[in-house]
């Protein structure tokens, strides 16, 4: 987890990544299954440590390709 924000009642986890170039993809595109579930339990276990049960959720990525940048809202929603 790279960046937690808070709008009102809204809470949003922002995953970033970044490559040098677009060539074999764009970075956003890296965020696998396997990342996927490791920031949704890190949003699980700081949402309980910070009692922010009651709050909504949003998860994004930015993705930093070369000199483009790439900020894409609600790429997944929170599994229970």
């Amino acid at each position: 987890m790279d960046l937690v924000a808070k709008k009102g009642d809204l809470l949003v986890f922002v995953e970033v990544k970044a490559r040098k170039t677009s060539e074999f993809g764009y970075s956003s595109e890296f965020v696998n299954s396997t990342k996927k579930k490791r920031v949704l339990n890190c949003a699980k276990y700081y949402m309980q440590k910070k009692n922010l049960g009651s709050m909504d959720v949003r998860f994004d990525v930015i993705g930093f390709d070369g000199e483009n940048v790439q900020w894409i809202e609600n790429v997944f929603m929170e599994e229970t």
